[in-house]
């Protein structure tokens, strides 16, 4: 039995089976979970794009993950941290952006903040006023990548894809304008500056402008760019003329330019450098290759008279005033012993060709000095009498008027000689008159007309004595009656000589008499009737009508 039993508790060998490890569902589960894991970061990878960091002046209205990052008005990013910069010149502000935004970033990118704004072209960002500010940029050109930029307040002139020229203007003026500030073509705005910045150490300011296409084609050479107030005000000898500019130009000011076409004009690059003047009057001013200057020296007061007055023949424009006064080294020392003001002088051949065909700078100086040997002189003359502007004029001689001609060369100029005119040598002749007039005996004169006002006082009365008395005779009865007496006494002379007989002598003597005195009757039967109608006419004319005695003064 015990052997039975220890054959019955033998040991049998035991059998494995080998099982494949991917079939367990166990492990499919950590597998699957690794390869969504994988995909969902390659996705993220791809759909994620470069963070960037942006330099501000301020983190005004900038939030972290509230605050997106827009270009063409489409979310492309979002701010994820702002903090103060390491030279503590403002904030940096670092954003997140899309994949779709990672080729846009270029060394050429500009970056502004959009919010509310009110400004020369209006009313912008009203939108911002309820879901907050937003950072917008313009995609660049270059194909060198960038990821740190400077944030601008202000949006760039130059839109997205927008092409045109760019221009640098530098100039010494009394006033600079804002970026956003138009620029202006005959009044019609063609682009605007995109920087303004003053330059300390040379006391010069200096713009970035750009011209959008098509404009950039007015562009050439020979343009000229001047600062264009908003409201112009030019007095000149025609008057008063108000110029008003665009409502952009009103509000900030302009640059504007023009673009003279001639031989040797030709088409300017991006950048180019071109001078800034501070008004269209200096740009007409300006001198040429034939521009000539004289010097002209007066005694009178150039009050009134400036830089940039026009010098006229017989009316004509042909030149302007450079530089009052116009002394030559330490000559101004002597100011009050010479008693004159040197004026510098500029005329311009171009004014002068009036549809006539150009002449050379030696043809016009010829021609000015032989009429400056025949007696041309300078004087000064009111441009304006209500702005007491004033101009020169260039005339023959007047009479022997005094001329001032101390050099004949005077600073490397010919010297033009000059004499008084216009008001001033008119107000000199009336000082002169008042003067003599000063110097009369007057008061012996005064003394003179009283006693003769006395004198004819006197003969009035007398006059008017005799005038009554004359006045009483022609009323009295006898002298009414004197005619109708000489009547009868004529009747009764007739009737006498009935007695004489007609064939007598006598009798003939006596009809002629007769005859005689009844024509010297007739004669006199007007004036007894005037002097009965109007006693005093024998004093005054008759025909004229009575005197109307004046008041006293």
């Amino acid at each position: 039995m015990n052997q039975d039993n220890s054959s019955e508790t033998r040991s049998v060998p035991a059998r494995v089976n080998k099982t494949n490890v991917f079939t367990s569902v166990v492990w499919i589960i950590p597998l699957v979970a690794l390869v969504a894991g994988g995909w969902l970061l390659m996705k993220q990878i791809r759909e994620t794009g470069p963070r960037i960091t942006l330099l501000m002046d301020s983190a005004e209205g900038i939030e972290v993950n509230n605050t997106v990052v827009k270009v063409l008005n489409v979310d492309v990013g979002r701010v994820i941290r702002i903090k103060l910069r390491d030279d503590r010149k403002g904030v940096e502000v670092t954003a997140q952006l899309n994949a779709d935004a990672k080729e846009l970033m270029r060394s050429d990118t500009q970056f502004w903040v959009v919010k509310p704004r009110i400004d020369q072209s209006g009313v912008t960002g009203l939108n911002t006023l309820l879901s907050g500010s937003y950072i917008a940029f313009t995609p660049g050109k270059s194909s060198e990548e960038k990821h740190t930029f400077e944030v601008q307040d202000i949006p760039p002139i130059a839109a997205i894809g927008q092409s045109g020229l760019r221009l640098k203007l530098t100039g010494k003026n009394d006033k600079i304008l804002n970026v956003g500030s138009p620029v202006l073509y005959e009044n019609f705005m063609v682009g605007m500056i995109e920087s303004a910045r003053f330059e300390p150490a040379d006391q010069t300011v200096h713009y970035t402008v750009f011209i959008q296409s098509p404009n950039d084609k007015l562009i050439n050479s020979n343009s000229r760019f001047w600062l264009s107030s908003g409201f112009h005000i030019e007095t000149s000898a025609n008057g008063i003329k108000v110029d008003s500019a665009p409502l952009g130009a009103l509000i900030s000011g302009a640059i504007s330019f023009d673009a003279p076409k001639t031989g040797d004009s030709h088409a300017v690059k991006n950048n180019d450098q071109f001078t800034l003047y501070d008004s269209q009057s200096e740009v007409a001013n300006l001198p040429d290759g034939r521009s000539i200057y004289y010097t002209a020296f007066f005694k009178q007061s150039v009050r009134g008279l400036t830089a940039g007055s026009p010098v006229e023949y017989k009316g004509i424009n042909i030149g302007v005033v450079t530089d009052v006064p116009y002394f030559d080294r330490n000559d101004s020392l002597h100011l009050f012993e010479n008693g004159w003001i040197p004026v510098r002088l500029r005329l311009e051949p171009a004014r002068m060709e009036i549809n006539a065909d150009a002449q050379s700078k030696d043809v016009w100086k010829q021609q000015f000095q032989t009429a400056l040997d025949k007696g041309l002189t300078a004087t000064i003359s009111s441009n304006n009498l209500i702005t007491g502007t004033k101009m020169v004029e260039l005339t023959e001689p007047r009479g022997s008027s005094p001329k001032l001609k101390p050099h004949t060369v005077y600073g490397g100029d010919t010297v033009i000689a000059t004499q008084t005119g216009g008001l001033d040598d008119l107000q000199v002749q009336v000082a002169n008159l008042l003067e003599k007039f000063n110097s009369l005996p007057l008061d012996k004169t005064v003394n003179n007309l009283n006693g003769s006002l006395a004198e004819l006082k006197t003969t009035l009365k007398s006059a008017d004595a005799a005038l009554k008395s004359v006045n009483s005779l022609v009323g009295k009865p006898q002298t009414q009656n004197l005619p109708a007496e000489l009547n009868a006494t004529l009747r009764e002379l007739r009737e006498t000589l009935k007695g004489v007989s007609p064939q007598s002598p006598v009798y003939s003597d006596v009809q002629s008499t007769l005859q005689s005195l009844d024509k010297t009757l007739k004669d006199a039967q007007p004036v007894i009737q005037t002097l009965k109608e109007k006693p005093n006419a024998l004093i005054f004319n008759q025909n004229a009508k009575d005197p109307i005695p004046k008041g006293s003064r």
